[in-house]
C-alpha cells in the first residue's frame, strides 16, 4: 500500500489501516460496524469493496482477490485470475502436485487452502478480501463446531502466524458487520488488526448531503443542508439516499416531518427492536408530587440545554417499589432534557453470540445519534439477569461491554443512561459505582397527604378526566402508604363509578372518587415493599432526598434491617 504518488483523503479507518501496514503492525486487518455502506472516493460514494481495490490497493498490488461463500473467489480485474492460476500451479508443481482446477470452488474448505498456496507464492504482492467472513469462522466453542469449520478455523488462524506470510508483501482483510459473530480465536491473534468503520459524523453526513443535492437540484428542502447534516445522525449514506429517492417519488421534498419519520423507522429496524424511540408527550409539570426529585432532574436538564457537560452526571439510577412512578418520571425528564430519547428493549438472546452482537448493534447507534437519552427499564433484569456459569459467560461479557462504554467520559453530556430498578441487589456492584451511575434517586410512596393531593389533581390531568371534585384532601387523607400507580388506578375507577351513576353523569364528583378509594384493594407485599424501600434508601445518594424517618439510619443499621428482610423473604 505504499505510493510515492499524492495520496487522495482517505476517511480515518482507511488511512489507519494503511499506517498500520506500513509500520510492520499487522498484515491481518478485520473491518466491522459499518460494512455495507457507502465509501467517499473522489467525486463519487462506491461500496466498500470497491473502495477498498480503488482507494487503497489498485496501485500497490499485482493481485486483488475477493472470496465469500455466495460468489467464490473473484478478482477485482479479470486478468488477475490468470497471475493466480499461474502462480498456483507453479507453487504445485513444485510439490509434484497437478495445477488447480479450471472451476474455483466455492467451499472454504478447499479454496482457503488454494489462496493460502497462492500467497506463500513468491514474486507477488497481493491482497486477499474476505467478505462475510463470520459465515466462515462462526462463534462458538470448537467442540460445537463442524470439521469444516473446525479447517477453515486453524486456516485463518495460520495466516496471522505462518512465518512465510509474516515476512511477504501481502495482506489480508477479513470483512463482519458485528464482531461478536466471529470466532474469538482468529480475533486473539497478535497479527490481527481490528479497525471499526463508524456510521458518519456530522461532517461526513454534510458532505454526502451535498453530493446528493447535486445529484437532485431540483428537489426541495425545508430546512438548509447543515442543519438536515445534524437531524440525520445515527443514519447511513445509503439510508439519507433513501430519504432523498422516497422525498422524490412522493413529491413533497424533504421536510422534517419525513425525516423524523424514516429515521425513527430506520433504526428501530435496524435495531431489530433492540430499542424503541420514546417521544413523550408530558414534561415534569405533569409530575405530581416528588418536588426534590423534579428539582435535581430540572437542574440536569438545565445544563444539558445550556452544554455544561461536566455538570451532567454520566447515568442516573432510579430506586425504588414498584408503582412509585419511575417509568413515568423518566419520560418527562426526557422531554424536559430535549435529548433524542431511546428505551433498551431486551437484546438478550438464546443463539450464541446474538446477546454480544444485538449490545455491539445498540451502542453503534447510540453513538452515532450523540444527544441521546438511554432509558433501561427494569435494569436487573435486561441487565443484570442470567448467570455466568448458567449462560457461558454471556452476561460477564455484556455487563463488561456496557460498563466500558458507560464510563467513557468522552460521552459526558452527549449519553446520559437513566435506570430503573426496584431489585438494585441483583446489578453488578461495579455497575452502580459513580463514573457510571453519579446519582442514585430514591422512589417511595407518596410521604403526605399533601403530596397524594397533588398526584391525584395531576392524574386527573393525565388522563384527560373531566370531574368536578372538590375535596382532594379527604380522598388524600384515605389513601395514606397508597403508591403513585395505585391513586391512579383510582381515578381510573372512579370514571367508572361516575358512568356507573343513574343519571349517567359526565363529570366526576367527590363521591365518585371517595367510592373508588372504598373499593379498590391495593396489591400488596408488605414486606417485599419495605424491603424494596430499605433497597432505595441504601442505594441512595444524597441523604435529603430521603424522608424524614430514613434520614438518621446508619449504614450498621440498614444492614442489619436488610438482613432480617432478606432471611424472612427466603432471599439470598
Amino acid at each position: 500500500m505504499e505510493n510515492d504518488q499524492a495520496e487522495p483523503k482517505l476517511p480515518e479507518w482507511a488511512a489507519s489501516l494503511r499506517r498500520r501496514y506500513r509500520a510492520g503492525e499487522a498484515i491481518q486487518f478485520i473491518l466491522h460496524a459499518n460494512v455495507l455502506d457507502l465509501q467517499p472516493l473522489g467525486a463519487e460514494y462506491v461500496d466498500l469493496r470497491r473502495f477498498l481495490y480503488e482507494g487503497l490497493l489498485k496501485q500497490t498490488r499485482d493481485v486483488v482477490l475477493f472470496y465469500n461463500l455466495s460468489q467464490g473467489i473473484t478478482f477485482a480485474e479479470p486478468k488477475m485470475r490468470e497471475t493466480f492460476l499461474r502462480k498456483v500451479e507453479v507453487a504445485r508443481a513444485v510439490r509434484g502436485l497437478a495445477g488447480p482446477p479450471d472451476e474455483l470452488p466455492h467451499a472454504p474448505d478447499v479454496a482457503l487452502p488454494l489462496i493460502e498456496e497462492f500467497l506463500l507464492a513468491t514474486g507477488h504482492r497481493s491482497a486477499v478480501v474476505i467478505d462475510y467472513v463470520e459465515t466462515i469462522v462462526p462463534r462458538a466453542e470448537v467442540s460445537f463446531l463442524s470439521g469444516d469449520d473446525r479447517a477453515n478455523l486453524i486456516a485463518l488462524q495460520r495466516w496471522s502466524a505462518e512465518p512465510r506470510l509474516l515476512r511477504s508483501d501481502n495482506v489480508v482483510v477479513l470483512i463482519t458487520e458485528h464482531l461478536s459473530d466471529v470466532n474469538a480465536m482468529v480475533l486473539d491473534s497478535p497479527h490481527l488488526a481490528a479497525l471499526q468503520i463508524p456510521l458518519p459524523d456530522e461532517t461526513a453526513r454534510a458532505e454526502f448531503i451535498a453530493h446528493l443535492c447535486q445529484q437532485h437540484p431540483d428537489l426541495t428542502m425545508e430546512m438548509p443542508q447543515r442543519r438536515l447534516a445534524e437531524i440525520t445522525a445515527g443514519l447511513t449514506c445509503i439510508q439519507m439516499g433513501a430519504i432523498f429517492q422516497e422525498a422524490k417519488q412522493s413529491g413533497t421534498g424533504v421536510s422534517f416531518d419525513l425525516v423524523r419519520a424514516r429515521k425513527k423507522q430506520i433504526i428501530e429496524k435496524e435495531c431489530v427492536g433492540l430499542v424503541e424511540f420514546v417521544e413523550p408527550e408530558h414534561d415534569l409539570s405533569m409530575v405530581g408530587g416528588l418536588d426534590q426529585v423534579k428539582g435535581a432532574l430540572r437542574n440536569i436538564a438545565d445544563n444539558i440545554r445550556e452544554g455544561n457537560r461536566q455538570r451532567v452526571p454520566m447515568g442516573v439510577m432510579f430506586v425504588g417499589p414498584m408503582g412509585t412512578g419511575k417509568t413515568y418520571l423518566a419520560e418527562a425528564f426526557a422531554k424536559e432534557s430535549g435529548l433524542t430519547c431511546l428505551k433498551l428493549a431486551n437484546f438478550r438472546d438464546k443463539w450464541v453470540g446474538s446477546t454480544e452482537s444485538n449490545l455491539e448493534k445498540i451502542i453503534t447507534v447510540v453513538n452515532a445519534l450523540g444527544f441521546v437519552l438511554v432509558i433501561i427499564d427494569e435494569g436487573d433484569r435486561s441487565i443484570g439477569g442470567g448467570r455466568e456459569d448458567m449462560d457461558g459467560g454471556t452476561s460477564s461479557r455484556v455487563t463488561a461491554k456496557l460498563k466500558e462504554f458507560m464510563s467513557d467520559t468522552s460521552h459526558r453530556g452527549r449519553t446520559v443512561f437513566v435506570m430503573m430498578t426496584n431489585r438494585p441487589d441483583k446489578l453488578d456492584t461495579d455497575m452502580k459505582r459513580p463514573g457510571r451511575f453519579d446519582q442514585k434517586i430514591p422512589f417511595f410512596a407518596p410521604q403526605t397527604a399533601e403530596a397524594r393531593e397533588e398526584i391525584l389533581q395531576v392524574l386527573y390531568r393525565k388522563n384527560g378526566l373531566r370531574h368536578r371534585v372538590a375535596d382532594f384532601a379527604e380522598a388524600a387523607k384515605r389513601t395514606e402508604g397508597y403508591t403513585g400507580a395505585d391513586l391512579e388506578a383510582i381515578v381510573l375507577l372512579s370514571d367508572h363509578f361516575c358512568a356507573a351513576a343513574t343519571p349517567k353523569r359526565k363529570l366526576v364528583r367527590d363521591e365518585d372518587l371517595l367510592a373508588a378509594i372504598a373499593d379498590f384493594i391495593p396489591s400488596r407485599d408488605a414486606l417485599m415493599l419495605e424491603y424494596m424501600e430499605l433497597l432505595a434508601v441504601f442505594e441512595c445518594s444524597s441523604r435529603s432526598m430521603l424522608p424524614e424517618r430514613y434520614r438518621q439510619l446508619t449504614t450498621e443499621e440498614l444492614n442489619l434491617k436488610l438482613r432480617a428482610l432478606r432471611a424472612e423473604l427466603g432471599l439470598r
